[in-house]
């Protein structure tokens, strides 16, 4: 990612102009037509997702916000991002990773996007003038404060961040959208879980750091958290009466989107971990069953340890921890006495996730929840009847 800081408004104060830019401001008077409607021209951008193994935050694609003053030959992209989690996982999971707002010439931002062969698909805006000149300001007056957010998916994403900046520029001037929106009845949990389709192991991570805000009921305007979401439902809106988003084309054309969905997957492991499980019930083979309260017991010690570490956790992962937690694997020498109702207690919490209205963990931990079921089950069933005989 770029991590320049410019000022580059026609309206503002720049700390880093060019000799044209200069000349720019410097030939700005009244003769010009500040509210003409090609005087300061407004794009969305959405940039196609990219490998997850180089960054994990752009699996879901970026969405950048490109202003454009034809009369002094200005182009930028405003764009907010920073500091690669894929660096460095642990400083993003302990609340260190810092973002910002930059500002970059066009030509300069799309020619990465080129050498990333990530297509970049642009959307202008029907803003009134005023509004997009107001857009301008707000965005240079946010360059200058470099990176300074401590990066939060709930509050600052690249998608919810250009949606907050464009409210801002509109003040009073509603933004209409359109009824009957799918993203209506989902949580930004499910919204985000939807678009990591093609990065099963991804979205299952991902599913455990989200925290309980991801969950709260919102307007939809605060659930366009997805570059692609927030694309669609805007071409679908309008602002005084027009068109809000008209797709204009591809600035960067690149490799097509691989967006099929691999055959390794989180579910197939869970169901064949099940499957193990109730064959080896019926077998008395009992390395299996310490195989599975080993790898519960080092689950469980990574949640506690990223609970200590992480500044928010999430009410999936809470939940999470009474499935994988190391204290069967310490207290199975009594389990005769517990092991049937922890079987119960989760039986019962399978059932209640299954049936909540919102998804709160990904499906495939609740099939991996019944193998503990079977298990404990089965040995609760043991210790009674060796009790009674």
């Amino acid at each position: 990612m770029l991590c320049l800081t410019l000022s580059v408004s026609v309206f503002g104060q720049g700390d880093e102009l060019s000799v044209a830019e200069r000349n720019a401001r410097q030939g700005f008077n009244d003769t010009i037509d500040r509210l003409a409607p090609d005087f300061v021209l407004v794009s969305l951008c959405i940039a196609d997702p990219t490998d997850w193994r180089e960054d994990a935050l752009g699996a879901s694609g970026h969405a950048f916000l490109r202003l454009r003053c034809p009369v002094f030959g200005l182009d930028y992209c405003f764009s907010y991002e920073g500091e690669n989690v894929n660096d460095n996982l642990f400083r993003y999971l302990s609340g260190k990773t810092k973002m910002g707002m930059f500002a970059v010439h066009t030509d300069e931002y799309l020619e990465d996007y080129r050498k990333w062969n990530r297509s970049v698909h642009e959307y202008a805006l029907a803003l009134p003038p005023e509004v997009e000149q107001r857009l301008w300001e707000i965005m240079d007056n946010h360059l200058t404060k470099g990176l300074v957010l401590r990066h939060d998916l709930n509050k600052y994403g690249c998608a919810i961040t250009v949606v907050r900046y464009i409210k801002k520029a509109l003040g009073d001037v509603p933004v209409v959208y359109a009824a009957d929106s799918d993203l209506e009845g989902m949580t930004r949990r499910e919204i985000g879980y939807r678009s990591l389709a093609s990065h099963p192991w991804l979205r299952l991570t991902s599913m455990i750091f989200t925290d309980n805000r991801a969950d709260s009921e919102l307007p939809i305007d605060e659930k366009l958290i997805i570059p692609a979401d927030l694309a669609q439902v805007w071409q679908l809106a309008t602002v005084q009466n027009q068109s809000f988003a008209t797709y204009v084309g591809d600035v960067v054309e690149g490799a097509p989107l691989d967006s099929s969905e691999p055959w390794f997957t989180p579910m197939l492991v869970a169901v064949l971990i099940l499957l193990l499980t109730i064959g080896f019930a019926f077998t008395g083979y009992p390395y299996w069953d310490w195989l599975l309260l080993g790898v519960q017991a080092l689950f469980g010690i990574a949640l506690v340890v990223l609970w200590i570490v992480m500044k928010e956790f999430g009410s999936a992962a809470c939940l999470l921890m009474v499935l994988f937690n190391p204290l069967p694997l310490v207290c199975w020498r009594w389990h005769r006495y517990w092991a049937l109702a922890y079987a119960l207690l989760l039986a019962v919490g399978i059932v209640v996730l299954a049936c909540w209205p919102h998804m709160l963990v990904d499906p495939a931990f609740l099939v991996l929840a019944v193998s503990y079921v079977v298990l404990l089950g089965k040995e609760g069933i043991k210790s009674r009847l060796s009790v009674r005989r």
